[in-house]
């Protein structure tokens, strides 16, 4: 934190990152489960359209 000596300095919010974190943690996790899903995808094998409709 940084405190200025002049008078006409007015802070306005001074906040740890910490408040903020519960505000992005929600965003954070559900880019990271479509992450997750996007690379299990990726190396799973791709079947064919014949094998689709046999089965």
């Amino acid at each position: 934190m940084t405190v200025s000596n002049d008078p006409n300095v007015v802070i306005l919010a001074d906040h740890p990152i910490w408040l903020a974190v519960p505000a992005f943690a929600p965003a954070i996790v559900v880019a990271a489960v479509v992450a997750y899903i996007a690379v299990k995808n990726r190396r799973k094998p791709q079947t064919k359209m014949e094998d689709r409709d046999q089965s």
